[in-house]
């Protein structure tokens, strides 16, 4: 709720609760001998009703909001000063309107009972200021904590970007280097693809999502690499239905899945790799043969760690992995 409103509802409801008892002995039908002992009547309730509205209105709005218009080191000064002269200033204006409307100067059996009144309400409306500010001031460092924290989970996450391109720029040098040397129109045609694949990394590289069709795109130029080195012993199967095409997915999941594969898994003439790729429901999955390379070390599941961390930040989601001893599969979640 926003403050200007907070002053209004509790402004109305002193106003309201400070004259309970008027309102119920002038409409209770009880109390006769009382209510002219007090000079009650409709137009006194509503004139006291409207004024400590306006007294709680004006002194809610100088502590919750004018006072902040002072330096800080003028606020308690001003504080100290203004508050009881509001009070001073409603008590005098209650009592001449009196004296000018109603010819008397009290409604009350004790004079001092209405000035004890606005002192008492100043009091608790000073009190409900400060822990008005207090909850404000709570919410905007929650706010501030937020922003930190979103701030600072970009910063991991533009880390863990950075950490995509280098990896990717080795292994692809890599096979560039091999294919050189075994036939040189291909290896021109690698560095066409591969710098179409450098192109989007940079074009994608201030974008947290991009859609499975873009995706897709680049995957299939990042296939036509690896393919380059393994020939026909290694085959993708892609399989994503077309209406899945304008969800969305982390900028570059399925090429560093596909690379994770190539990785961690033997492929040669006697054991081909092949991947499947397809949708299901809200995911889509990479499967493939689990075929580990000899004298393979048991991989730290970094990439597929720091790909999760991307998920759960960027999407709030997580990656599935499972294993068994014929497939490895990851699940990746569309938005």
């Amino acid at each position: 709720m926003d403050t200007k409103r907070l002053i209004l509802i509790i402004a109305a409801s002193f106003s309201l609760l400070t004259n309970i008892p008027r309102i119920i002995f002038l409409f209770g039908g009880e109390g006769q001998e009382l209510n002219r002992l007090l000079e009650i009547s409709v137009q006194d309730t509503i004139f006291r009703i409207a004024i400590m509205f306006c007294f709680c209105f004006v002194t809610l709005n100088f502590n919750l909001q004018w006072l902040q218009k002072f330096k800080v080191r003028h606020r308690l000064l001003a504080s100290i000063i203004i508050n009881p002269l509001i009070v001073i200033i409603f008590i005098n204006f209650f009592k001449l309107v009196n004296l000018l409307i109603y010819r008397i100067d009290e409604y009350t059996i004790n004079p001092g009972l209405n000035s004890f009144s606005f002192i008492f309400i100043m009091l608790m409306l000073l009190v409900i200021s400060k822990a008005i500010k207090l909850n404000n001031q709570s919410k905007l460092d929650a706010i501030e904590k937020e922003k930190l924290k979103q701030q600072s989970l970009q910063n991991e996450l533009t880390a863990l970007k950075n950490q995509v391109n280098p990896h990717f720029l080795f292994n692809s040098l890599n096979s560039l280097s091999l294919l050189v040397r075994e036939d040189q129109k291909a290896a021109g045609k690698f560095i066409n693809k591969l710098s179409f694949l450098y192109r989007y990394i940079l074009q994608s590289k201030d974008q947290d999502l991009v859609t499975v069709k873009e995706e897709l795109k680049f995957l299939e130029s990042y296939i036509h690499l690896i393919k380059q080195r393994y020939r026909d012993n290694f085959n993708v199967n892609i399989n994503i239905k077309e209406e899945q095409f304008k969800r969305k997915i982390p900028t570059l999941a399925l090429q560093l899945l596909m690379e994770n594969a190539v990785k961690h898994n033997e492929i040669s003439n006697d054991k081909p790799l092949s991947v499947d790729v397809f949708d299901e429901a809200n995911y889509i999955i990479i499967k493939n043969k689990l075929q580990k390379r000899t004298g393979h070390i048991e991989s730290t599941n970094t990439g597929l760690s720091n790909l999760n961390t991307r998920f759960k930040l960027q999407m709030n989601k997580e990656i599935e992995i499972s294993k068994d001893d014929i497939h490895f599969t990851v699940k990746i979640p569309m938005a």
